[in-house]
């Protein structure tokens, strides 16, 4: 989906927009200022990513944006600098839909996100399929609802195993070394056993059947996922 991000810092405001493009998501700038409310409301987006200033600026930001008619109901999560600050509780008063301290982990970032894209997608103000969907060959993710459909058919899988296949659709044809995909899933690679990751992707060709094939095992590195060509259903 687009999201718009107002960060002072420049490389803050950077690495979030990474965090939620390497999810499939579309990213454009914003200016925490009640100046800027027409460029915002121009660019349409369907969340608001706010950091905080210690300043008191987003909170008056998110006032000013709030009062806007149609601009109410825009999903807002801001980034609050001051873990356990009451600048936490002053955002989520002027209006902000949930905030995160800093430091934060990306995965609960992305959690947080997705939670407020969800409502976007269920009140029907934005098509999952167009915008939030991950497509490797006849395999689609759609990363809002958290679905795996392949070959035209809906696949059970897991929060991991849904994480991983989503970590190699999102870069077809690249081989992984184990301790990528570890790091980029796990989180935390040093307390995760590669025999953990072997099972896991055994489980996942499992589960995608006909596509199995296209997880591929890259002998003395790792896996790679190939889209190959479409599965005849």
């Amino acid at each position: 989906m687009l999201i718009a991000v107002a960060a002072p810092d420049p490389r803050f405001r950077a690495q979030l927009a990474g965090l939620l493009e390497s999810s499939g998501h579309k990213v454009v700038e914003a200016e925490a200022r009640p100046e800027a409310l027409a460029g915002l409301r121009a660019a349409a987006p369907h969340l608001l990513v706010v950091a905080s200033a210690a300043d008191g600026a987003a909170a008056a930001f998110i006032r000013a944006l709030r009062a806007q008619p149609d601009m109410r109901l825009l999903p807002v999560l801001c980034v609050d600098p001051k873990a356990g600050a009451s600048d936490t509780v002053a955002l989520l008063d002027a209006g902000a839909d949930d905030a995160i301290t800093r430091p934060f982990q990306p995965p609960i970032f992305l959690a947080r996100v997705r939670t407020l894209l969800r409502r976007v997608v269920w009140a029907g103000d934005a098509p999952e399929e167009i915008v939030t969907v991950l497509t490797g060959g006849p395999i689609e993710l759609k990363l809002v609802s958290r679905q795996a459909i392949v070959v035209g058919k809906p696949v059970e899988l897991t929060r991991l195993e849904f994480d991983l296949l989503a970590h190699m659709l999102k870069h077809p044809d690249r081989a992984f070394k184990r301790d990528e995909l570890l790091s980029a899933v796990w989180n935390y690679p040093g307390n995760v056993e590669t025999r953990t990751l072997d099972k896991h992707v055994e489980s996942l060709r499992r589960k995608v059947g006909p596509c199995a094939a296209l997880i591929q095992t890259v002998h003395g590195v790792g896996y790679r996922f190939t889209p190959g060509d479409p599965v005849r259903r």
